[in-house]
């Protein structure tokens, strides 16, 4: 399994990679044009210099919980309302699984797809079988 360091402190931060390398987190990121640049910028500061120092926001505004292990992380500037899956992934440790731009409801296939991230990780954390490459903010292009 691969994920992506996308920001360590005293809290590490990582997002799933697919089978060819690709971050759907990082590539949502980034892909957004000039009209949305701080929303991105602000989600990209939370996820690579405030929750590695400061842990995970508790609650909301910040932070919602979807039960199952599942939370989002909420950014919230004028203009796009963006949001980002994660869980807990050990001792401060947090697995980012999916970015998307806010709607009316979070949805629920990408909540349901996260749990089983979640549990997938977990079994290949317990065998060995995580592999984690470093993030370098400004030089993620997608695979």
């Amino acid at each position: 399994m691969r994920l992506v360091r996308v920001g360590r402190d005293l809290w590490e931060v990582l997002a799933f990679c697919d089978p060819r390398g690709r971050c759907q987190v990082l590539e949502f990121l980034t892909a957004f044009n000039s009209s949305s640049r701080a929303a991105t910028h602000g989600m990209l500061a939370l996820l690579t210099q405030i929750v590695p120092s400061a842990g995970p926001p508790q609650g909301e505004p910040l932070s919602k919980s979807f039960g199952g292990g599942i939370y989002e992380l909420r950014k919230q500037p004028k203009g796009k309302k963006l949001r980002v899956l994660w869980f807990y992934g050990g001792t401060r440790l947090i697995v980012c699984t999916y970015a998307f731009e806010k709607a009316e409801r979070t949805p629920q296939l990408l909540v349901e797809r996260s749990r089983l991230l979640r549990r997938q990780f977990l079994a290949a954390r317990s065998r060995g079988e995580v592999e984690v490459t470093d993030f370098e903010e400004g030089t993620w292009s997608p695979g």
